[in-house]
């Protein structure tokens, strides 16, 4: 028995050892390939690829297709794991690698419609932008044919290849990313449910500003608790005209905050041709650049939050075949979706089905009496990727605002400023023309009034153009005038971090790149500021509330490390429950989730120190504020000293630490993925924005850029880790430490300044040159 179990061990060990000698020089030489020369077929002429000190490649070619075939082939060479996990996300087909723990999100996909979205894009797809995607595609696919049997480390490891390439991935890509920056139907079901439990008049003063009441009744509804991974898309831009900075030409600045993952969301590069040159940020899957600038102009963007999803309550009859209008039963449309998983044998068998208005995303997305169905612009097709081709091309704001009046989709505010020193912002995006009470509540759908009656026109936008202040700040705050006509949307971000920013902006007379990075990197909480002089009113505390206003007491309302904003910021997550979980049970959580970040919740009745709400009627007492806040202090306090001891102990750039996590470095065996944790300060309200998940995933800045428009050599840059995707490069983390310093690198753009820079030069042929 004892030789057997010495076998055994001696088999486990081999192949352990085995393990650690082939896989990492098996992963070796799959490493990207930077430099030398590769015959590929579909390219016409030679492309030239010069990478740079930082890893951003440089790529000049003679004609529009063979620049987009090289952005494909360079898009495949850096991230190709990250392309395929991104398309099989849209597809709804994770299942198929990782088993049923990923199945609810691939019916939760396949429910919302998104490769339904894609064909839809697909078919109104002008002949130009089908050859752009054509040439992307087939760039992708040469790479995928060079390979053999050196594929990246997160292939090898779950035993797989990738499929061939083709223009509907790439639109794929595009639906998963408005899918995660279009998520404002949560907020209806939120609304519904709380006039619901709580009565009209109770609900409306926690409720956002300016919501009205429906005139018919709401009904309880639950939503899948995977809308909880999807936080809200927050992002920075601002502008600045030549009359405020030094240099007499704008400087524009940007920072839009996703999740951060290993590798990043977004790839710089720099697109090179007789017509076009352009360089910025990518998403790898989209043959454009996103944020950047040309010859002529810069632009960013941030999240519009314009409400383009809408629910409807619907009305089955008793075969559940049909639906009902107001003329009379319709069928509903039916469709199969077949999930292939991983470890079964048989696939799971999933019917959607759809009305004229959207699939019926109940009961796998919420949960009702009633059928729930969704209507989202998506669903009835765009035209974002001409928009993006001719975004890339523009050349002032005629050509600007024309290119972007085709993005329908995800809705993005585009900050702009060119040479000439005009600067303004565009409101992309589809805006649905309906009453407030369907847009804001799951509507009945065979009511009247419920209907969109088409879209916003472009020229009844309230966008901006050259104002007289010669600055610009874009926050997610509410952007509307106050006499505007039409319902754009309540999900806006309360403006802490745009007051901020103009606050800062206007205390310098005139600015510089450097003045912006350093606005970039605030981290005074100015909701702090609204909440700090209700703490140090209390009087009379003993104990360790006593201890806890202590430590407050001459806080500076800096997020930075110390115990201080860690004992703020743990009293800001006890507040929202001390004072609604007890009225709402288990609607607070989503009620907490969706609507902290706006000006509503507790930001409504913080003024009024006897407010209904501060009451705890689970107990014999009547709370006011004050009770409120010491208990949410006490918790806060107590909480602390059980995680990790004495005040001393408490640092809040450690417990807000960014996560540098692989989507594969969850498991044991592929931590070797990650990069592990690094201090880092701010929250979710400072103009630095900087927060962590209670999913343990990291929210920041995922891109920071600062456009210099009198010298573009002199703009700056920075991911939050890295240009490649395989953990083994040079250029996986380079940026980290640029990132957690608040530091930038060059934006070079001339090509003098891109050959004194290169590192690397790589050529592209055809098959029949040398």
């Amino acid at each position: 028995m004892k030789s057997f179990l010495k076998k055994v061990v001696l088999v486990i060990l081999l192949i352990i050892l085995g393990f650690l000698l082939f896989f990492p020089g098996y992963f070796f030489f799959s490493k990207p390939k930077y430099k030398g020369n590769v015959s590929v077929q579909g390219l016409k002429e030679e492309v030239k690829i010069l990478t740079d000190t930082w890893g951003v490649p440089h790529i000049y070619a003679d004609t529009e297709k063979d620049l987009f075939f090289a952005c494909g082939y360079i898009h495949a060479n850096e991230r190709m794991w990250q392309m395929d996990i991104t398309r099989r996300t849209g597809y709804g087909r994770l299942s198929e690698l990782f088993g049923e723990a990923l199945l609810e999100r691939d019916i939760y996909v396949r429910v919302m419609g998104l490769k339904e979205a894609a064909l839809k894009d697909y078919e109104q797809l002008p002949p130009e932008v089908k050859d752009m995607l054509a040439a992307y595609s087939q760039g992708i696919n040469a790479w995928l044919n060079s390979r053999k049997w050196k594929w990246p480390p997160e292939f090898s490891v779950l035993r797989y290849q990738p499929e061939p390439w083709n223009p509907i991935d790439s639109l794929i890509i595009k639906q998963v990313m408005a899918m995660l920056l279009c998520a404002d139907f949560p907020s209806e079901v939120v609304r519904s449910n709380l006039i619901y439990r709580m009565g009209q008049e109770r609900a409306l003063q926690v409720l956002e500003e300016g919501v009205k009441p429906p005139s018919f009744e709401t009904e309880k509804i639950s939503l899948s608790r995977l809308l909880e991974l999807a936080y809200p898309q927050q992002s920075n831009n601002w502008i600045l005209s030549g009359d405020r900075t030094i240099s007499g030409k704008p400087l524009l600045a940007n920072d839009p905050h996703l999740e951060i993952n290993l590798p990043p969301v977004w790839y710089e590069m720099h697109l090179h041709c007789p017509s076009l040159n352009v360089i910025g940020v990518t998403i790898p899957g989209l043959p454009w650049v996103i944020i950047g600038h040309n010859e002529d102009i810069a632009w960013g963007l941030s999240n519009s939050t314009v409400d383009s999803q809408d629910l409807y309550v619907e009305k089955f009859n008793e075969t559940q075949d049909m639906y009902w209008e107001k003329d009379g039963w319709v069928p509903l449309m039916r469709k199969e979706e077949v999930i292939r998983i991983k470890g079964r044998k048989e696939p799971e068998k999933l019917e959607v089905m759809w009305t004229t208005r959207g699939p019926v995303i109940s009961p796998h997305i919420v949960e009702s009496q009633n059928p729930i169905s969704l209507k989202w612009t998506i669903h009835q097709g765009d035209r974002v990727f001409k928009a993006g081709y001719l975004l890339n091309k523009a050349q002032n704001w005629d050509d600007f605002t024309a290119a972007l009046s085709l993005f329908d989709s995800p809705s993005q505010i585009f900050g702009y400023a060119d040479k000439n020193n005009n600067i303004g912002y565009y409101l992309g995006g589809k805006i649905p023309l309906r009453t407030e009470e369907a847009a804001l509540f799951p509507f009945p759908s065979w009511r009247e009034g419920g209907e969109w009656q088409g879209y916003l026109e472009e020229d009844q936008k309230p966008n901006l153009y050259n104002p007289e202040t010669g600055l610009i700040v874009m926050a997610n705050q509410n952007i509307l005038p106050e006499d505007y006509p039409f319902y754009v949307s309540y999900d806006w971000d309360a403006p802490f971090r745009a007051n901020r920013v103009k606050e800062l902006l206007l205390q310098t007379e005139k600015h510089s790149v450097s003045s912006l990075q350093s606005l970039q990197g605030d981290i005074y909480s100015q909701k702090g500021e609204l909440f700090y002089p209700f703490i140090r009113q209390i009087a009379g505390a003993q104990g360790k509330l006593k201890q806890a206003l202590d430590i407050l007491q001459n806080w500076d309302l800096q997020m930075d490390s110390g115990n201080a904003p860690a004992l703020y910021a743990t009293f800001m997550n006890f507040f929202p429950e001390e004072i609604f979980q007890d009225e709402l049970l288990e609607d607070f959580r989503s009620f907490d989730f969706f609507f902290r970040r706006k000006m509503a919740g507790a930001l409504r009745i913080l003024s009024e120190p006897d407010s209904f709400w501060f009451d705890n009627k689970e107990t014999p007492e009547i709370e006011k504020r004050e009770n409120v806040i010491k208990n949410a202090l006490l918790r806060a306090y107590n909480r602390l000293d059980w995680l990790y001891g004495s005040p001393e102990n408490w640092d809040w750039s450690k417990m807000n630490a960014i996560r540098y996590q692989h989507p594969l470095g969850r498991l044991f065996l592929f931590r070797f993925f990650n990069l592990g944790s690094r201090p880092s300060n701010g929250n979710a309200f400072t103009v630095k924005v900087n927060y962590l998940t209670p999913h343990k995933t990291s929210w920041s800045a995922s891109y920071r850029q600062i456009i210099d428009l009198s010298d573009w050599d002199k703009s700056v840059c920075v991911l939050s880790s890295g240009q490649s995707g395989h953990f083994m490069s040079r250029f996986y983390d380079n940026q980290v430490p640029l990132w957690i310093g608040g530091e930038f690198h060059p934006m070079i753009f001339s090509r003098d300044e891109v050959e004194k820079n290169a590192s690397a030069t790589l050529y592209l042929k055809p098959p029949n040159k040398k």
